[in-house]
């Protein structure tokens, strides 16, 4: 089959590999879209060591599945935590820390193939509620609302939004979902930010939060919760600057490389700092449900047609104002 291979960084091409192998239990799938993430970018420009060499990228994939199961010419979506299912961690309900898991696209061979495989447990059914393209968002949804589940914000609350990037636009809508409305905090000149303009989102440039919060917030002391989704590395930064004391901060980038912060400003306001990744099985089914009910609207700003076409994908995915690639293959 025909994939899309990552040997290091700028290192694409596309070559002929053998199929996949199914494992008792799993199925074959094959791939229809796949969205290129601010992870799959790490890897691509070095920030993130690869962690399989060659490795076949791609997380947020949809496909069709085509090897005998019950789930046989079904669209779907694909969790990326492949567990063990006998460990403490699966036991005990954190089968996406399994030590044992292999990872979609990560550090297991992911969609940017014609075909890839995976558990028929990982898997959840979209066909007649999402279009390919479209479907390729719920991964990343549901690692919002993972994040939400494990620390949701107060009625009433007061929230930034730090980003506008693709992960940033997927959290004020779930913020705003859950009866909070954000404020956006995005860098200055952001090309982006017209996106979460459009939807009603208010928004400040740093500096601008910075003497907001001066005066907008209890004794000027910050927001109640900070969702740091920048992509980059000095984000957590600013997020302990705009944040109040005991204050929440979910940190959701993933830059690869090491953040920048001051942490003992953090200590000095008790600050809870919250990493999240990925959804669960709960979460994707929440995730599906937002989308296909258009409570949630994900911003594709481009979209590419054919594997031959994911290595211009790729490139583009890091232009300026670029918020989600997809790759129909």
């Amino acid at each position: 089959m025909k994939a899309l291979l990552l040997k290091g960084p700028r290192e694409l091409s596309i070559e002929d590999v053998p199929p996949p192998s199914v494992e008792p239990g799993w199925v074959l799938v094959k791939s229809a879209a796949v969205g290129i993430c601010g992870t799959d970018k790490a890897f691509y420009t070095g920030t993130y060591p690869l962690f399989k060499k060659p490795l076949i990228p791609g997380h947020e994939v949809a496909g069709v599945v085509v090897s005998d199961s019950r789930l046989k010419g079904r669209l779907v979506v694909s969790e990326i935590n492949f567990p063990c299912g006998r460990c403490e961690y699966c036991r005990s309900g954190l089968y996406t820390h399994c030590p044992y898991r292999r990872t979609l696209g990560i550090d297991f061979d992911g969609g940017f193939a014609e075909y890839f495989t995976a558990p028929e447990q990982a898997l959840h059914v979209v066909d007649g509620l999402l279009d390919p393209v479209t479907a390729t968002q719920v991964e990343p949804l549901a690692a919002v609302l993972n994040a939400f589940t494990q620390y949701p914000p107060e009625p009433g609350g007061r929230v930034a939004v730090l980003g506008t990037g693709n992960i940033a636009i997927l959290a004020a809508q779930t913020l705003r979902w859950l009866g909070v409305e954000p404020l956006v905090v995005a860098r200055k000149g952001s090309s982006k930010v017209g996106y979460l303009l459009k939807m009603g989102f208010e928004a400040l440039t740093v500096e601008e939060a910075l003497e907001y919060i001066k005066h907008k917030t209890p004794e000027g002391q910050g927001f109640d919760m900070v969702v740091e989704a920048t992509g980059g590395s000095q984000g957590l930064d600013t997020a302990i600057q705009l944040v109040r004391p005991r204050g929440i901060i979910h940190l959701k980038s993933t830059p690869g490389s090491r953040f920048t912060a001051d942490l003992t400003k953090a200590v000095v306001k008790e600050v809870r700092i919250i990493g999240t990744r990925c959804g669960t099985f709960r979460e994707f089914r929440k995730a599906i449900q937002l989308l296909s009910q258009g409570v949630v609207k994900p911003v594709v700003t481009s979209v590419f047609n054919g594997l031959e076409e994911s290595i211009r994908a790729f490139e583009r995915s890091l232009s300026e104002g670029e918020v989600k690639v997809v790759v129909k293959i």
